[in-house]
């Protein structure tokens, strides 16, 4: 009989327990968009904690995949403003170079991975600076100290081999915070779903050749290709006249979010009745109020 009353009872709680909606995990909050096929990695950097964690993309959103002990600059008051002020710089960047044992002196250790700090971002505030690196040192033990460089973000000789192993150059990026900042699985949502919204909508209104609507979505201050707000607009006005269709295609798109600024990376195909391109872009998007616009956009063709 007690049997009988148990398997009734779970016959009833069954679809209860089926039907819940598992509770969702919190993610980094600078990792909106990843790969979904496993393939893409990301680094993110807490100058409070002295960590390095990589991330990997997968279905289910950005997992940690692996940590590392890291120390970063000397001054950690903030972010990196000027050169020679011993501070790592905040924000998102990508690697742009690699430098081998043999060029280096060997306190750098046995690999070194180019920032490309100052980015976009940094030179609209007038920040200065170089030679900011992710690399290896001449002595493990250094690793150890809290805050012992010039500026780089700094690991021991086995993790920047390993690391260099998830590292694309352009690609791949690297990003730091004074302390990191997750989100719950709905903020984290919302945040993605609108800035995709936003990129769908600057998409669409590329392709139906709506100049207004385009152009609203760039910012009074942005530069790129060497022009300004309104010689981008005058540029885009003439091919709109020229073409007869326009299609713009967006493929492995990455959103990675830093406070008030965000970078859209993504492969393009443009196709007209007359030019056809494929290439690799980077929208520099600032936040406006609850919406977003272009600072600054670059692409490297395939």
């Amino acid at each position: 009989m007690r049997i009988r009353m148990l398997a009734v009872a779970i016959v009833f709680l069954f679809p209860l327990i089926v039907g819940a909606a598992l509770p969702k995990q919190d993610k980094p909050a600078y990792l909106l968009e990843m790969g979904r096929d496993g393939g893409d990695y990301a680094l993110l950097v807490d100058k409070q904690e002295q960590e390095l964690y990589l991330y990997r993309g997968g279905e289910g959103g950005p997992r940690l995949y692996k940590r590392f002990r890291c120390t970063t600059g000397r001054n950690n008051n903030g972010t990196k403003l000027r050169e020679g002020d011993l501070k790592t710089p905040n924000g998102v960047y990508f690697f742009r170079g690699i430098l081998e044992d043999e060029q280096l002196p060997a306190k750098y250790g046995l690999r070194a991975f180019v920032m490309d700090y100052p980015n976009d971002f940094d030179r609209l505030r007038h920040k200065s600076g170089s030679g900011i690196w992710l690399h290896a040192v001449d002595e493990d033990e250094r690793v150890e100290k809290s805050y012992d460089t010039e500026g780089c973000v700094v690991v021991t000789n086995a993790d920047i081999m390993e690391l260099s192993d998830y590292i694309t150059l352009w690609d791949t990026p690297i990003i730091v915070d004074d302390s990191l900042h997750m989100e719950s699985g709905d903020q984290y949502d919302s945040a993605r779903a609108s800035v995709l919204e936003f990129i769908a909508a600057w998409k669409s209104s590329w392709e139906g050749k709506r100049l207004d609507d385009y152009m609203a979505c760039y910012d009074e201050r942005f530069a790129g290709y060497g022009r300004t707000k309104a010689q981008h607009r005058a540029h885009k006005q003439r091919l709109n006249r020229a073409y007869k269709k326009i299609e713009v295609t967006l493929t492995d798109i990455n959103v990675y979010a830093f406070h008030n600024y965000l970078v859209v990376s993504f492969n393009q195909e443009y196709r007209s009745d007359r030019y056809h391109s494929v290439g690799r872009k980077k929208l520099y998007l600032t936040r406006d109020g609850d919406g977003f616009r272009i600072l600054s956009e670059r692409i490297s063709r395939m």
